[in-house]
């Protein structure tokens, strides 16, 4: 991550490298949630696509 960065210290890694498994399942459960809710969204839009994985998403109603 430093070498992407350009960072040659080590700085990226020892600030970002450590997150709890509690923020890691609320950071998930949040991104779940939105998900959810656009799927939600675009469901009412439309019960279908001509995406095959986004219209088995549609209509099986849950995230795969």
């Amino acid at each position: 991550m430093d070498a992407q960065m350009s960072h040659s210290d080590g700085s990226v890694q020892a600030r970002y490298a450590h997150a709890t498994d509690p923020t890691v399942s609320r950071l998930l459960d949040g991104l779940t949630g939105i998900w959810l809710d656009a799927l939600q969204a675009r469901r009412m839009m439309a019960p279908g696509s001509t995406v095959g994985i986004l219209d088995r998403l549609l209509r099986n109603g849950r995230a795969e």
